[in-house]
């Protein structure tokens, strides 16, 4: 009996370092507590019934958001091997293990693309790409199906205007950097909220075929960009992430690469859609999505081009 609610198995996450073609097996942070919660049928149900929940997310931040999670950071930071040159301040300086989790980047860490029609990535993550939605339903062959008038929670106008549309997931490792950006240039809206549970976002739950996204808490805003019409970006919690700041103002043009929020403790994941035909992701992001492998990229790289035939196109 114990044995079936752990389980045993160990999944291979592979990705791609994108710069380099280098194909790696990714660290997990927890993995035997992913064995744990989504190793098994059993696993998973027990930890949907009593992990999912915002109060355990809520204890759990408010341990991350006291001086008394601080002494956490040294540890994770060699565990994972996070650069933290990179990083604005100091380790010394954050007060928090939540407060190093959403560490801001230095401007030259992230150099941010600024072609007209060139997308960027929205965050630093492991990227797969869908150029072309199937119809109404983005569909992985390792995850159950995700039905857009679910994820966007019953929403029928979004759900018809970017079915047969193009689709971006970046998910983001507990060793990341946390916050997101724009993709694009554009009017942003408000971000609404849309109340759920907090699964995993690691493989070990997306393919235990639980669909995660659509039951998940996250948020959905829709950017009237300058050049790509309406774009949706949506972030999504995870387990014990119960936190989605939004650090920009509603309503104001916000320029390509300019922070929208961050995530606290945890692995969470950006998904944003373009409208269909607007929009060709880079040839080698479709190709390692085909071939079933993440990419990993970063804040402002390119990852796509306005399609041809829509050059200066305003909507």
């Amino acid at each position: 009996m114990l044995k079936s609610i752990l389980g045993n198995t160990t999944k291979q996450i592979n990705v791609i370092k994108r710069m380099s073609g280098e194909k790696f097996v990714e660290k997990i942070y927890g993995e035997d507590a992913m064995k744990v919660f989504y190793g098994s049928a059993a696993g998973a149900a027990f930890t949907e019934k009593f992990l999912t929940n915002k109060w355990i997310s809520n204890i759990y931040g408010a341990y991350n958001d006291s001086g008394a999670s601080k002494h956490k950071i040294e540890e994770f930071v060699n565990l994972m091997g996070i650069n933290v040159s990179e990083s604005e301040k100091d380790i010394s300086e954050y007060n928090s293990f939540n407060d190093f989790f959403a560490r801001k980047l230095h401007p030259r860490a992230r150099p941010i693309n600024r072609t007209a029609t060139g997308i960027n990535s929205p965050g630093d993550g492991r990227l797969l790409v869908f150029p072309k939605i199937t119809d109404s339903t983005l569909s992985y062959v390792k995850w159950a199906p995700i039905k857009l008038i679910e994820l966007f929670n019953g929403n029928e106008s979004l759900a018809e205007r970017y079915k047969n549309g193009s689709c971006g997931i970046l998910r983001l490792c507990p060793s990341d950097y946390h916050r997101f950006h724009f993709p694009v240039s554009g009017k942003a809206g408000i971000t609404k909220t849309v109340p759920g549970l907090l699964h995993s976002v690691n493989p070990y739950a997306l393919e235990h075929k639980i669909p995660v996204y659509c039951l998940n808490k996250r948020t959905i805003c829709e950017l009237d960009s300058d050049n790509f019409g309406k774009v949706l970006l949506m972030e999504v919690g995870a387990l014990f992430v119960g936190t989605i700041v939004q650090t920009y103002r509603p309503g104001m043009q916000v320029e390509k690469g300019d922070e929208k929020g961050f995530f606290k403790f945890g692995g969470s994941t950006c998904i944003f859609f373009f409208e269909h035909g607007i929009m060709k992701f880079d040839e080698d992001l479709i190709q390692a999505s085909n071939e079933g492998f993440e990419t990993l990229v970063h804040i402002g790289e390119k990852i796509g081009t306005l399609s041809e035939g829509k050059v200066d196109a305003e909507r």
